[in-house]
């Protein structure tokens, strides 16, 4: 049983959970920019965000996952071996 909605404490004091609002500080993102050659968001340009030391976010550039290793006779990929 839920209690009814003129009992509940205001959302800003609320613990976070599910249905209820984001905390108050979290409500501003810090937008960044692409840093590299290409402004789009394309296979070669996925990013990560990553905090440094000083507390700012910079964008990190995530590398392509390679194929992995391939049989030198058939082609197939070697199971098991990860890339």
């Amino acid at each position: 049983l839920k209690p009814p909605r003129s009992q509940l404490p205001p959302l800003a004091t609320r613990p976070p959970g599910r249905g209820s609002a984001a905390p108050p500080f979290a409500a501003m993102v810090e937008r960044l920019a692409y840093r590299r050659h290409s402004r789009y968001n394309t296979k070669s340009n996925k990013t990560r965000l990553l905090r440094t030391p000083g507390g700012r976010l910079t964008s990190l550039v995530v590398k392509k996952k390679a194929k992995g290793p391939a049989c030198g006779d058939c082609g197939k990929r070697i199971i098991g071996v990860p890339a």
